[in-house]
């Protein structure tokens, strides 16, 4: 069955009491497609970006993918984004470490882009937001990763449902509806981000 993943954002953002809006753990892959995501979030959930992708092989990509999620971060905490937030919102990072990422990724080197490989690595990153969220005492994970028309947006949604918790809820979302990507293109010019051409790992790098 087909499940409209946007709509089912859009009934929970509906249903919040904004006076006391739920804690949200926001995966973040980088910061061109944070923007997008965050214009719909910003004013409705009490966010902390968390940034952890062993998936991006180079440690100097890394680092510079996650200064331009500071540079978001200031730039929407200073006021100066679009959405207003309603609360400031946090960063935590996850230390780097690619070795995780080749391990889990192991044996399926070769397998296409968007499969068996990629499978592996949602279940690496939200694994670490659902363990971090669930020792902070957050409401909500989730992930800026379903605004890209190059992921699965169905396998994103049904990863982040396997791994919820009566306590820790995943926040199901499709950030590629609404011309999602076309924003995040449209705010990372504005706000003059960074836009690496591959997800990160060496085996994306090498079909570009």
């Amino acid at each position: 069955m087909n499940v409209n993943y946007d709509k089912e954002l859009e009934k929970i953002i509906g249903g919040i009491d904004r006076s006391a809006p739920p804690r949200l753990l926001l995966h973040v892959c980088c910061a061109p497609c944070a923007t997008a995501c965050l214009a719909r979030l910003a004013d409705s959930f009490d966010i902390t970006l968390y940034y952890a992708n062993d998936n991006i092989t180079d440690a100097d990509e890394w680092q510079k993918r996650l200064d331009e999620v500071y540079k978001l971060t200031e730039i929407i905490n200073d006021g100066r984004f679009e959405t207003q937030p309603i609360r400031p919102v946090g960063l935590q990072v996850r230390q780097h470490c690619a070795e995780r990422f080749f391990q889990a990724a192991q044996g399926l080197e070769q397998e296409r882009e968007g499969g068996a490989r990629c499978r592996q690595c949602f279940m690496l990153r939200l694994g670490d937001a659902k363990a971090y969220a669930e020792d902070n005492g957050y409401d909500y994970f989730g992930t800026t990763l379903t605004v890209s028309p190059y992921k699965n947006s169905a396998l994103l949604n049904e990863t982040g449902k396997l791994l919820e918790t009566d306590a820790l809820k995943w926040l199901p979302s499709d950030f590629k509806k609404r011309n999602g990507y076309g924003e995040s293109i449209r705010l990372s010019a504005k706000y003059g981000l960074y836009r690496q051409h591959y997800c990160g790992c060496v085996f994306s790098q090498s079909i570009q």
